[in-house]
């Protein structure tokens, strides 16, 4: 039987709705769930006979629907690699959502603003890419689409779409960088777009397709991207600024009085000549186009992230009438806000938001820019993020989906999880604490979600992991000498990894701990307690917790003189310490590390912490304590200056060694978190419960407002200091209620609307 996107489960919602709208006296408006469809009616997956494992061959589907009077009309795509779709030339959407190896998620489109009376040119232009990377798995390639009008199938790839060879972009170049495919390069004339929008277009170089094996599909589950196109603003000398860095689609709008090359480079920052450099952290961050006389409206295939274009004529003669950014980002996040009487405070959550809009599509990227790779431990900082800003946990959904639909991953150790995925960067490499990590998450991701299905579906891997450290417990039931990438944050806490590990200890019992929560294993409990017990033991030397230990000639464990910051804030966070257990070890982090450390070099002989994880452990750690206002004077510290030169967060601190690597970097989004909890009261939300813990702290500030996201309602909060009394006024959502821990110094007068 025929399966209509506007039948089944869509004729339900309607009719349920224009019930609804009868007792109401609405006029019934409602769309299909673009984001639940997870099949097709009779399209087939198709690509050039013969070439689906071809490198960088990109071709362009097209077929022309005549179409009168439509009611309804909608497109659903699968795709190995990138696709671009557009309607008569105009823009629609770009994809696909990604999944683990060997699922293919459904994107559906919305067709009908799209179309006009009469003929239309529906055309998909699709990159085969066959190449491993951390940003699009090396699979054999494919097109699956299907266009339905009034709940017909009217056109389906394998019956209908001819497709082409899209020669015009050059096959033979190189890398945009090791983890991410090939650069673009494109030699065209002013009628390179022709088969995207002329319906009377015609060609005889046709491709022969193949039928290719059929698909695991699954549904998109997640929104749609922001396409919102904005300007660059001229610099002279061929440099282009955003108003922020900005990750899309770059495009430009070119007149060209002769041949011309055009190299368009691109980056976060400008070097120290004042320009673009073309290879920066071995990015080749630049598009080519050789163009023959005429107009053109150029746009990249490819996202990218960039404050900067660098637009260089390097023979010929054009001029470039525009500069602009189709946005390529996360459309979910606009009803959380924040403000305050600090506007330093205001431009850190807005440029927080920013950042995780951009590094958070359909999986929790690091960065946007060199990688677009989903890593873990990165993903335990975003998803709290995803959460606070849109009020649902689809998004990480799909993100821990990912790393357990595989039945295993190819290319490391059986029992291990990758470090990122979905990727096929194949270099037999994993970071075995990113694992631990993911085990963390999933505690919290219940507690948001009650989606306890998922924590089920997940054992397996859990236990797996357990199995895979076993044979690495000593003597003393510590981990050592962990094999592959042992990675604690990028400072000198990895130079210390050998061979006994502590923080990498502390994170083991604290995962041993959840583990035996979610699935009531209280064995793994005493085994983590047991593991304190000795990291306790072994690493304090009475003033500070030692790194790590190592096997001395005779075989005998010996603790290293080796200090680092951060292992003090895993101590701290994972249990093995508290500030009660070590009062003296606490004041001295709470007063004397932090930003001012760097300018007063206290304990010299204790390594920095950076960004991350360090700092963010911090932020967490003085948030037990309620220390609100060094947590602001901090977080302005360390991160207001990255929002003023790039309108992002960083991967690392302004002052580390890497402070460079990436100006746009997902976890970074924290401080949204931070804010709510510590600033605007909202401690902990609990949709499960339906229930709202607020915990008000001596801030210094004077007035707050904020709105945080639950489902399709919000908790509005808003409160204003008068001397000793905290005037609040709070908004819950439907069926909810609060709960006020205790405050101390003030008075808090509460009214609930």
């Amino acid at each position: 039987m025929k399966r209509s996107l506007f039948g089944g489960p869509f004729v339900a919602m309607l009719a349920a709705f224009i019930v609804s709208a009868m007792l109401s006296g609405c006029s019934p408006t409602v769309a299909p769930d673009f984001t639940a469809c997870d099949s097709f009616v009779r399209a087939r997956p198709v690509w050039a006979e013969g070439r689906e494992t071809e490198k960088n061959l990109t071709l362009s589907f097209r077929e022309v629907i005549d179409a009168r009077d439509v009611r309804q009309a909608a497109i659903r795509i699968a795709a190995s690699t990138d696709y671009r779709l557009r309607v008569n030339g105009e823009f629609v959407g770009h994809g696909p959502c990604v999944a683990a190896h060997g699922f293919f998620r459904v994107d559906c489109y919305d067709l009908k603003p799209y179309m006009r009376q009469g003929r239309n040119v529906v055309a998909i232009e699709v990159a085969g890419y066959n190449e491993p990377s951390y940003y699009l798995l090396d699979q054999p390639s494919f097109l699956q689409a299907e266009v339905e009008i009034d709940g017909e199938c009217t056109a389906a790839t394998g019956s209908e779409f001819t497709a082409y060879e899209l020669k015009q972009r050059k096959a033979d170049v190189p890398r945009f960088s090791i983890q991410r495919p090939f650069t673009e390069h494109y030699i065209i004339g002013p009628t390179f777009d022709e088969w995207a929008a002329n319906a009377d277009w015609q060609s005889d170089e046709a491709v022969a397709l193949a039928v290719q094996p059929e698909k695991a599909l699954l549904p998109r589950r997640v929104a749609y991207p922001d396409y919102r196109v904005h300007d660059a603003v001229a610099r002279g000398d061929g440099i282009y600024k955003f108003e922020c860095n900005s990750s899309g689609f770059l495009g430009l709008h070119v007149r060209v009085s002769e041949p011309t090359r055009l190299r368009v480079s691109f980056d976060e920052l400008l070097g120290a000549d004042g320009h673009v450099h073309l290879e920066r952290l071995g990015c080749r961050a630049y598009v080519i186009y050789d163009l023959q006389e005429g107009e053109y409206v150029l746009e990249s295939f490819e996202p990218y992230t960039m404050q900067f274009a660098e637009v260089a004529v390097e023979s010929g003669k054009c001029d470039v009438d525009r500069v602009y950014m189709r946005d390529y980002c996360n459309a979910d996040v606009r009803r959380g806000t924040f403000s305050s009487d600090n506007a330093d405070l205001d431009r850190l959550f807005e440029t927080a938001k920013e950042t995780h809009r951009q590094s958070s599509l359909d999986i929790f990227m690091d960065t946007p820019s060199r990688e677009r790779a989903g890593w873990l431990c990165d993903s335990y900082f975003s998803a709290r993020v995803a959460f606070d800003l849109s009020g649902h946990t689809r998004l990480e959904k799909n993100f821990i989906e990912n790393f357990l639909l595989p039945e295993r991953f190819e290319d490391i150790d059986e029992g291990m999880l990758p470090m990122c995925y979905p990727s096929d960067h194949r270099d037999h490499n994993y970071i075995p604490n990113w694992a631990m990590w993911f085990v963390i998450e999933l505690e919290e991701y219940l507690a948001r979600s009650g989606d306890r299905e998922t924590i089920d579906r997940a054992r397996g891997r859990v236990y797996d992991l357990i199995d895979y450290f076993e044979p690495y417990l000593n003597e003393d039931g510590l981990l050592e000498k962990l094999d592959k990438w042992v990675f604690i944050e990028w400072s000198a806490a990895n130079d210390y990894v050998q061979d006994v590990n502590y923080p990498s200890n502390m994170l083991y019992a604290g995962m041993l701990d959840v583990v035996a929560r979610l699935y009531g294993d209280e064995a793994l409990a005493g085994q983590a307690a047991r593991m304190r017990d000795v990291i306790r033991e072994q690493a304090y030397d009475g003033r500070f917790f030692c790194d790590n230990a190592v096997r001395s000639g005779d075989g005998k464990l010996v603790r290293t003189a080796n200090h680092t910051e951060v292992c003090q804030y895993y101590a701290f966070f994972f249990g093995v310490a508290s500030p009660e257990s070590y009062p003296e070890l606490w004041a001295r982090l709470r007063d004397e590390f932090g930003p001012a450390r760097k300018q007063n070099n206290a304990y010299p002989d204790v390594a920095f912490a950076n960004a991350f994880i360090g700092n963010y452990l911090r932020l967490e750690l003085l948030s037990r304590e309620r220390l609100s206002r060094q947590i602001l004077e901090e977080s302005i510290a360390e991160y207001l200056v990255m929002a003023d030169m790039t309108g992002t967060l960083w991967e690392n601190l302004p002052s580390a060694v890497h402070s460079l690597a990436s100006c746009n970097h997902g976890f970074a989004a924290h401080i949204v978190r931070v804010l709510y909890r510590d600033v605007l009261g909202v401690y902990e939300v609990s949709p499960q419960e339906k229930r709202v813990t607020l915990r008000f702290t001596d801030c210094g500030l004077h007035r707050c407002k904020g709105s945080i996201p639950v489902g399709s309602e919000s908790i509005d909060m808003e409160w204003t200091r008068r001397n000793d009394t905290l005037d609040c006024k709070l908004s819950l959502p439907e069926g909810y209620t609060y709960d006020l821990l205790p405050v101390s110094g003030f008075a808090v007068d509460m009214t609930v609307r």
